[in-house]
C-alpha cells in the first residue's frame, strides 16, 4: 500500500466516521421525538372523563365521575341510590341525581 493509498484509505475512514457520528446524531434526536411524544400521550391522557356540562350522562360516565367502580354504580341505580333511566341498552344518569347522592353523603355523616 502506498502512502497515496494510505491517505486516501484514512481520508474514507474520517468521511465515513463524521457520517455516522450525523446518522447517530439524527437517530438520537428521533428517539427523542419519540420519547417526548409518547409521553405527551400518556401524560395527557385522563384517567377519568373530563367533565362536561352535559346534565345526562352514562352510567359508565358517572362511576368514573365518582370514581367508583362500574358495579357499585349500577347497584346505586338498581337500588334507586340515583335515578337512571335505560333507554335501550344504554343507561343514563341525571348530573343532579349524582350530586344528591354527594348530597345525601355529606348529610350523613353531619356536615
Amino acid at each position: 500500500m502506498t502512502t497515496s493509498d494510505m491517505y486516501h484509505t484514512g481520508k474514507e475512514n474520517q468521511n465515513l466516521s463524521e457520517e455516522l457520528r450525523h446518522i447517530s446524531g439524527q437517530l438520537d434526536e428521533l428517539i427523542r421525538l419519540i420519547r417526548d411524544s409518547t409521553a405527551f400521550r400518556t401524560e395527557n391522557k385522563p384517567d377519568v372523563p373530563a367533565p362536561s356540562n352535559n346534565e345526562v350522562m352514562t352510567i359508565k360516565e358517572a362511576a368514573a365521575m365518582l370514581r367508583i367502580s362500574l358495579p357499585k354504580m349500577y347497584e346505586f341505580a338498581r337500588t334507586g341510590k340515583i335515578h337512571a333511566i335505560e333507554i335501550g341498552r344504554r343507561i343514563l344518569v341525571s348530573r343532579s341525581s349524582i350530586m344528591a347522592l354527594l348530597m345525601e353523603g355529606e348529610e350523613s355523616n353531619g356536615n
